[in-house]
């Protein structure tokens, strides 16, 4: 189950969170925009959280990165032989 507290709740409760962690997932907000989710830690996680990473980095970067593969796609086939 996920719980949506803000910063400040998190600083005051941050150890009544940390023992729920394994029960619920949080989303931490700053003046109602979410800023970070809290979840459990298991051995082995870490590729889920290097994917999640990378998604969020795309997303970031979308605009960008739309703007560079729509021109690349414009110019058309490449001489690259391989």
């Amino acid at each position: 189950m996920i719980h949506i507290v803000t910063t400040t709740q998190v600083q005051q409760k941050i150890g009544q969170i940390s023992d729920s962690i394994e029960e619920k997932s949080y989303i931490v907000t700053n003046r109602g925009e979410g800023r970070i989710i809290l979840l459990p830690y298991y051995d082995g996680c870490d590729q889920f959280i290097d994917n999640y990473m990378e998604d969020f980095e795309m997303r970031k970067n979308q605009k960008k990165l739309q703007e560079k593969y729509k021109a690349s796609s414009k110019s058309g086939k490449s001489s690259l032989i391989i």
